[in-house]
């Protein structure tokens, strides 16, 4: 059990952020697993055979992945969306003592392979990190982050809301199966001993497609403790089926602002709903327009985005013209 003790203060310290690269991460454990969830079995054989002959050098997935890795492979998100260049950077640019630091937290006994070498020559060992991490990334994630983080974008938007309205309390209290809120006390159901305290750094909480349990991650350095959990809609990488063959969508908005309400089954900027259904911005615009004025969309601004996602009039409209294919509204 890891128990993380948060005062009232503590609290207040709590955001939300996406990170590529904890989903990266992720999604390395998820290969690693003797017997992966169902839906990301299609995943997982396109990735392995996409992998092959590409060089992983230190994530070479012939070597065993241990149930925990230094901190410093995948920082706390310091923004709510980083991209994965910036955040692989960071990475390179660890200090040494840091990666020698944690790799003995890990390892009181000694390191393994490929770890150990971390310890003893951590600059050249962090640019091979970061070189690896670049080419899994392109081999093996690049293709899938918009739709998974649209996922993602979706989960951030209604916990963000649920924060703002009720507090970081509800927010903790429906997390995951895995993580309990008792207050002052998160617990988290793992198999290691721990006990944490804030003591005024942020909690961060990090939504992930890949993640089936909980992952965490403490950083003293960037005065912060990270949480990731599985975000809703997971099912977004199942291989899609079919939609209904029924166009009420069409019959009754128009081919255009049907298209559009679909694609809001999962939340959306104007421009990445464009660039989804090959429509001119405009166009995406001015849909939106209509449909917000029917009253079947709410908005969220995100620093300087503003993202658009059904409401549940919208969500019933659509799950009752049965328009939407089962693998995006799961």
């Amino acid at each position: 059990m890891i128990r993380i003790e948060l005062t009232d203060g503590d609290l207040g310290h709590t955001r939300l952020a996406l990170s590529p690269l904890w989903e990266l991460i992720a999604s390395l454990f998820l290969l690693h697993k003797p017997a992966p969830p169902a839906e990301h079995a299609a995943w997982i054989a396109r990735t392995r055979a996409a992998l092959h002959g590409v060089d992983l050098g230190p994530l070479d997935p012939s070597i065993p992945l241990a149930r925990f890795v230094p901190d410093f492979i995948a920082p706390i998100p310091n923004d709510p969306l980083p991209n994965v260049a910036d955040e692989i950077e960071r990475v390179r640019a660890t200090d040494p003592a840091v990666v020698r630091a944690q790799v003995a937290d890990c390892w009181p006994k000694g390191p393994p392979v490929p770890w150990d070498a971390f310890a003893a020559r951590p600059r050249e060992m962090l640019d091979r990190l970061a070189e690896a991490l670049h080419a899994y990334w392109q081999a093996a994630l690049a293709d899938d982050w918009v739709r998974l983080r649209g996922v993602l974008e979706g989960d951030v938007l209604g916990r963000a809301r649920a924060l703002a309205l009720s507090g970081p309390a509800a927010v903790l209290e429906e997390l995951h199966p895995e993580v309990r809120w008792r207050p002052p006390l998160i617990e988290l159901h793992k198999e290691s001993e721990l006990d944490l305290r804030l003591e005024g750094r942020s909690l961060v909480l990090v939504p992930l497609v890949f993640a089936s349990g909980v992952l965490i991650a403490a950083e003293e350095h960037d005065r912060a403790i990270g949480i990731g959990y599985q975000a809703r809609g997971t099912a977004v990488l199942a291989e899609p089926q079919a939609a209904g063959d029924g166009q009420g969508l069409e019959l009754l908005l128009g081919h255009g602002r049907g298209a559009v309400l679909r694609a809001l089954a999962r939340p959306a900027t104007t421009t990445e709903l464009a660039r989804r259904l090959s429509y001119a911005p405009s166009t995406v615009s001015a849909h939106l327009d209509v449909l917000s004025r029917a009253g079947l969309l709410d908005r969220h601004r995100v620093r300087r985005s503003v993202f658009y996602g059904l409401n549940d009039t919208g969500a019933s409209l659509v799950a009752l013209l049965a328009d939407v294919p089962e693998a995006l509204s799961a």
